[in-house]
């Protein structure tokens, strides 16, 4: 195999990974369309050396804001917080070999009764029912196109306050795509506000 072979091997590799390096400055005027188009603020960031690039976007929605963050380093990160009503937990994830195997040693996970879905993603929760209800066909269908790595809505009942974190592909460059991200999150938004979950 040539040299090059490996070099586009290896770069496929790392920008399909949730870690790896990959030079985010050229999604800087698609992120700044998309900011515009949701009316949110987007911003540019550095670290302390000035070697990598944070990008940034705040969108209001209803009384919430959708934060998006990406950087030369990390992945996609889409991040919501809530006022919390009930204590409610959802962990989605790629079922890789080891979660299989956890699997088959009787750690329980919720089947959606979609295929595509259940063979790529292990679903945790404390309630199947509102679980069923917030991953309808369309948002299974997104994860799957859009290759979602993970998703974790989390509650901290002490102070009544939730928050919602998912990590995406890290080639997610076409603005298509991140308009479509962005309402997939509004839709879980929507749903959770409609089983009464968060205010």
């Amino acid at each position: 195999m040539s040299e090059n072979r490996n070099n586009e091997n290896l770069v496929t590799l790392l920008v399909n990974q949730t870690r790896g390096y990959l030079d985010i400055s050229s999604k800087r005027e698609l992120w700044q369309d998309i900011s515009s188009e949701f009316n949110g603020k987007f911003s540019i960031g550095h670290n302390s050396g000035n070697e990598l690039e944070l990008l940034k976007i705040t969108i209001p929605y209803q009384n919430l804001e959708i934060k998006l963050t990406e950087s030369d380093t990390k992945p996609l990160k889409v991040g919501i917080s809530f006022k919390s009503r009930t204590n409610y937990e959802l962990i989605i994830g790629y079922e890789d070999f080891f979660e299989k195997l956890l699997k088959l040693l009787g750690k329980r996970d919720v089947e959606i009764g979609y295929e595509q879905f259940d063979e790529k993603y292990l679903v945790q929760s404390n309630d199947r029912e509102i679980t069923k209800k917030i991953l309808t066909q369309e948002v299974l269908s997104s994860f799957i196109k859009y290759e979602v790595y993970s998703l974790a809505y989390t509650t901290d009942s002490k102070n009544q306050t939730a928050e919602l974190i998912s990590v995406i592909s890290r080639t997610i460059d076409e603005k298509s795509a991140m308009v479509d991200l962005i309402q997939l999150h509004m839709r879980i938004c929507d749903y959770l506000k409609e089983l009464n979950i968060v205010e």
